[in-house]
């Protein structure tokens, strides 16, 4: 069972630019980048020597592997308008069933549970890839590439992932989008994002070592109505975080309410 040595990487956004340089640097060779804007291909693969395309009629046939990392909705027509290829065709979402894949004999998922930007330097060690495979020898020469790059591998089928990406968008997604709008309300008042640094390091660091339910802090766990009722009052003048603060607040009762 020869391993994975050639790949042909299909998509430039976040994950794909990050997976450019990251196996480049660990010795797979990546034959060519594909974009449907050759401007873009470009960008992410001259720097690196890298055969940039924009046409899948392109598509080295040749390679070991044929990796898909574009929007999840994209996936399914790439899929759909790839020509035929004996090799393993794999993609890297969490949200999108290996079936997606059906037509190709070998594919695979190569799905690195991590929230990437371009700007942002990670280590890829302490990233966990959760792969699968249409049968146990490409599992196997997946997992096998996967290791190159981290310590933490490990089986997922489709509907793990699917659990497992419902989680990410909650836990990461959405609270950076109440970090957002955090933002915007201190700004509005002429303060500056900062001041709550600390607070969230603090958050942040208590989950590494007692569970989130345990870590709940606040006026809704602790039902503390009138503290609620005067930020809610505060937020009239911007009805959707107001709407936002008290849906919260409102499950974080029932939620505790529980225990």
């Amino acid at each position: 069972m020869t391993n994975i040595t050639s790949v042909v990487l299909l998509g430039t956004g976040n994950v794909g630019t990050h997976l450019a340089k990251a196996l480049t640097e660990s010795g797979i060779e990546i034959r060519q980048i594909y974009s449907r804007s050759q401007e873009n291909a470009e960008e992410v693969a001259l720097p690196k020597n890298i055969q940039a395309i924009s046409d899948f009629k392109e598509a080295d046939t040749s390679a070991d592997l044929w990796l898909i990392s574009v929007s999840d909705d994209a996936i399914p027509e790439i899929a759909g308008s790839l020509p035929d290829f004996n090799g393993i065709v794999a993609h890297t979402a969490g949200s999108i069933p290996l079936e997606v894949l059906s037509r190709f004999k070998k594919s695979g998922v190569f799905y690195p549970f991590q929230t990437l930007s371009k700007e942002r330097k990670i280590d890829y060690n302490d990233v966990p890839f959760l792969i699968e495979g249409s049968d146990e020898e490409t599992t196997q020469k997946l997992l096998r590439l996967a290791g190159i790059l981290s310590a933490k591998i490990s089986r997922a089928d489709s509907s793990l992932r699917a659990t497992l990406h419902i989680a990410a968008v909650l836990s990461c997604n959405f609270v950076n989008h109440l970090y957002s709008l955090s933002a915007d309300l201190l700004e509005s008042g002429g303060l500056s994002f900062k001041y709550l640094t600390p607070l969230i390091k603090e958050t942040t660091q208590k989950i590494l070592y007692m569970s989130p339910r345990e870590a709940q802090t606040g006026p809704a766990i602790r039902n503390d109505r009138e503290v609620m009722e005067k930020h809610l009052k505060r937020l009239e003048n911007n009805p959707s975080l107001r709407e936002i603060y008290r849906l919260i607040s409102d499950d974080i009762l029932k939620y505790h309410k529980q225990e």
